[in-house]
C-alpha cells in the first residue's frame, strides 16, 4: 500500500473555498491532515493501491472544481527499511 502527500494551495481563495476543496477532496478518497493554524494551502494524506497518476488527477479533479487557480504538489512517502 503507498501512502501520498497532497499539498493545495488556491489562489485568492476565501475560507468557504478551502471548506468547498475538503469536500471534493474527500469524495477522492484524500484525508485532510489538521494544521493549528489558518495557512495558505491545506495538505492531504492518500493510502491505497494506486499510482501516482492516479493521485495526480484525482487532486486536479477536485481542485479544478473549486473554481480558482491553484497549484498542487503530489509526494509519495517512501518507506526505508530500519
Amino acid at each position: 500500500m503507498s501512502k501520498f502527500i497532497t499539498s493545495v494551495q488556491l489562489k485568492n481563495a476565501a475560507q468557504g473555498d478551502y471548506e468547498k476543496l475538503d469536500l471534493e477532496m474527500e469524495k477522492k478518497a484524500f484525508i485532510k491532515v489538521v494544521r493549528s493554524q489558518a495557512s495558505e494551502y491545506r495538505e492531504y494524506n492518500h493510502r491505497g493501491l494506486t499510482t501516482l497518476q492516479d493521485v495526480i488527477t484525482a487532486a486536479y479533479t477536485a481542485a479544478s472544481r473549486i473554481g480558482r487557480q491553484y497549484s498542487l504538489t503530489v509526494m509519495k512517502e517512501k518507506r526505508t527499511m530500519a
